[in-house]
């Protein structure tokens, strides 16, 4: 499967291909980018819809909203 080019695509690329959610530690890494650019972008899409930021022991968790397993 091709990566997809755009910044946001990606995050929710990443987060389809990880199950559905990610620590925000592995998205940075996956991603490749700084923290500022990354918290900008995983708030225009939380405030979209498309994903939600929950705290898990102590590590921020990225999910992707409404994620079905269907094959």
């Amino acid at each position: 499967m091709k990566r997809p080019y755009d910044r946001r695509d990606r995050v929710l690329w990443i987060l389809a291909q990880k199950g559905g959610s990610i620590t925000l530690t592995e998205l940075r890494r996956s991603m490749e980018i700084k923290h500022e650019n990354l918290d900008r972008l995983l708030s225009d899409l939380e405030n979209e819809g498309r994903i939600k930021r929950t705290e898990l022991k102590g590590k921020q968790l990225i999910s992707l909203k409404n994620y079905n397993l269907q094959m």
